[in-house]
């Protein structure tokens, strides 16, 4: 008997029964749920081993806080530092801790787009405190979902962001829960490699996304008046980073149709975790000429998903778009995972995981910063030595 259907007979909802009818959808997200998790585990632990230094720590959750118990931080009221406060930053590292925003989380809120006749659903985190806040779309990798990646966007959100994290037609969670039960996750990425329909449809659901930011604001009300729409920025693990570079300008070749352009002029900065290079989603060795904004990629000596997927393989956005403004982190020990997770299975490893999760965090609250924000600190940073010298040497940061 499977481990599935040993889990439902203990719950009660045996087949043929009301509560099983009542709650096929419960069952079947919690399913997905499990499945996703394990087989990212086992996908980051069968590629590769964990290292690295150790010197950076993983954010601390940061719960749902009400407005009454905020108080006013100096870290909240000012976007510039001192220059004795950026020399800190580069020992320690920029912003490794528990943001002092209070955070709000919307676990899943549902866009109707009619031009395309889908749904496009969404999870937001924004400060509890009023003002005006950039905002960062945060595009998951192939297979995933919304409820991927919060040790990054809840951790921007503390520091003044609003973030919003859509779920893509790729997501086996959402293609099991209209009807595809017997999809894999294997089967869920092979199609995303194949398939240019979901190439289109990712940079798409970006735009679409901005779009609806004042219906955003209507129907949250913890949201009115805080949306910065002129500071977006717009970011992504692995096929995410795909979705990112195709917002960010580069050129995509599908069928019938060669380079294709997506790019959306709201998004003002772009950050790809594991970047994709030229050969796969209908990306050329050209593909990536054009892009001119700003632009981080962050990867590692253990990124490999196969022969052409390797390290130097992720550099190529970094190296190929237009000089200027650019930037790429260079982790020692970190995996295809590393960048969104510090989960390990194996706990001797647990430090080191969370190191190059802080690593990640670090570099890309710099690069909004200094971007979004324009905040002359992290300039400073990004210009500086301080990831290689608060990690001991593990990150690097190239510029150009």
């Amino acid at each position: 008997m499977s481990m599935f259907k040993t889990v439902q007979q203990r719950l009660g909802y045996a087949p043929g029964t009301s509560a099983y009818l009542r709650s096929r959808r419960t069952r079947k997200l919690i399913s997905n749920i499990v499945v996703v998790l394990l087989l990212s585990g086992v996908t980051a632990f069968v590629i590769t081993r964990q290292s690295g230094g150790a010197g950076f720590s993983l954010p601390k959750s940061v719960g749902i806080a009400n407005s009454d118990k905020l108080t006013s931080s100096p870290a909240a009221e000012s976007q510039s530092a001192l220059p004795e406060e950026t020399s800190r930053e580069a020992a320690d590292g920029y912003k490794l801790e528990t943001g002092p925003l209070a955070v709000t989380e919307v676990s899943d809120i549902v866009l109707h787009d009619e031009k395309r006749n889908k749904d496009l659903h969404v999870r937001i985190f924004y400060p509890v405190q009023q003002g005006k806040y950039p905002v960062i779309v945060f595009s998951h990798g192939a297979g995933g979902s919304e409820s991927c990646c919060e040790s990054l966007t809840r951790h921007w959100a503390t520091y003044g962001y609003i973030t919003m994290q859509p779920t893509h037609d790729d997501s086996i969670v959402q293609r099991r829960d209209t009807g595809d039960d017997t999809l894999r996750f294997p089967q869920a990425v092979r199609d995303a490699l194949k398939k240019p329909a979901l190439w289109e449809s990712r940079p798409h659901d970006i735009s679409f996304l901005l779009d609806s930011l004042p219906e955003l604001q209507k129907r949250i009300p913890g949201l009115m008046e805080k949306i910065d729409s002129k500071r977006i920025g717009v970011a992504g693990h692995s096929m995410g980073s795909y979705t990112a570079e195709a917002v960010g300008g580069a050129l995509i070749d599908l069928p019938g149709h060669p380079a294709s352009d997506f790019s959306d002029p709201r998004a003002k900065a772009i950050l790809c975790l594991s970047p994709q290079g030229p050969g796969q989603f209908g990306l050329s060795a050209h593909s990536f000429d054009k892009i001119t904004r700003p632009f981080m990629g962050v990867t590692g000596s253990l990124d490999n998903l196969g022969p052409q997927a390797n390290a130097a393989w992720h550099k190529i956005p970094f190296e190929r778009s237009e000089s200027g403004d650019k930037y790429e982190v260079f982790i020692e020990g970190a995996n295809h995972m590393s960048f969104v997770s510090a989960q390990t299975l194996l706990a001797a490893r647990s430090s080191q995981a969370a190191a190059i999760l802080g690593y990640t965090n670090s570099a890309s609250l710099a690069f909004w910063d200094a971007y979004l924000k324009e905040d002359p600190a992290a300039r400073e940073f990004l210009r500086s030595d301080g990831m290689e010298r608060a990690s001991h040497g593990a990150a690097k940061l190239s510029r150009r």
